[in-house]
């Protein structure tokens, strides 16, 4: 699966400048857990990545009520939302596809 492509799917569009706003960190964890899942030789990769999303700055907390329609359309639980800041979250896909990348060549240079 492709790093960038994965990362615009979910609003992170890494080529366009600098991203403005903030992105649910449940839509960041799961988008690098569908990477993990097709990539197990890069797993490490991926656990840092994880870890990175975590330690990220807060872009605060949103509460869902039950109510909102757009909490029931993207099925997501009703209660606290942790939001982080879209350019941190585009920076960690955009080193995960680096990183992913260099080991990538340096398989293919060592199997020469």
């Amino acid at each position: 699966m492709n790093v960038i492509g994965t990362a615009r799917a979910i609003g992170l569009d890494v080529t366009s400048g600098e991203l403005t706003g903030t992105i649910d960190e449940k839509n960041v964890l799961a988008a690098i857990a569908q990477l993990a899942e097709g990539d197990p030789d890069n797993q490490d990769l991926f656990d840092e990545a994880t870890v990175r999303v975590g330690a990220a700055r807060s872009a605060g907390l949103e509460q869902l009520p039950a109510d909102r329609m757009h909490a029931r359309a993207s099925r997501t639980e009703v209660g606290t939302t942790q939001l982080r800041y879209r350019s941190e979250m585009s920076d960690i896909f955009t080193d995960l596809a680096i990183d992913v990348g260099l080991r990538s060549q340096r398989d293919l240079v060592s199997a020469l």
